[in-house]
Parts: C-alpha cells; structure tokens; sequence
C-alpha cells in the first residue's frame, strides 16, 4: 500500500547539512538527498540513474554532485547530468526555509517521472 505524502515536510535544520555535504532521509516511499552547496539547499532524489548508486554521499563542487561509484555528475538545481548529457535527469524537488527549517515538497503523484 502506498501512503501519499502532501504538502511541505520538514527535513532538517540548516546547520545540521555543511556546506559541500549531503545528507539523506526517508520521506513515505522515496529516499530524498539534500545539498548545501554556496549557501543554497538543493534536494534530489538519492539515487543515481546510471547505477542507483546513493548520490548523498557524493562530492559537491558549484552545485553539482558526483556519485561515488562511477562519477557521473550532476546539477542540483535541475538533475541534469553533466557528464552524460543523455543521462536520464534525476528528481530534483523545492527546498523552502522557515527559520533554520529545511522542507521539501514532493509531487503529488506517487510515480517517479525522472
């Protein structure tokens, strides 16, 4: 069965993601990264469409992620991939602050349309 998720979900407080790191979380069915990367959130979906590799662990450099398995690369403002242009894009989703809160929001929808 699955839950459907709906409206802004707090994740994390600011401090508790660095600057240059990702950190994952579960949220209903799927498992979100979220970035800090030149003072700004970004959240992904933590997984690599080349391997499904997790991409929270990744380098970050100028906002984009390396996976750690093969080091395919990517934006974190768009999912694009940088290093294979016809790489399918992955999940990227709105980061909003309340304070020092961190929320993502999730599409409606349960399938993932990356």
């Amino acid at each position: 069965m699955h839950t459907a998720i709906s409206g802004p979900i707090r994740l994390a407080h600011t401090h508790e993601i660095p600057e240059g790191q990702g950190r994952e979380f579960k949220v209903g069915e799927r498992y979100i990264a979220v970035f800090c990367s030149e003072g700004h959130f970004y959240a992904i979906e933590d997984d690599c469409p080349h391997a499904g590799t997790p991409l929270n662990d990744g380098s970050v450099h100028k906002g984009i992620v390396a996976c750690l398995r093969h080091g395919w690369r990517f934006h974190l403002r768009d999912g694009r991939c940088v290093s294979v242009p016809t790489a399918p894009l992955v999940a990227t989703f709105p980061v909003t602050m309340h304070g020092e809160d961190l929320y993502v929001t999730l599409p409606d929808e349960a399938p993932n349309m990356s």
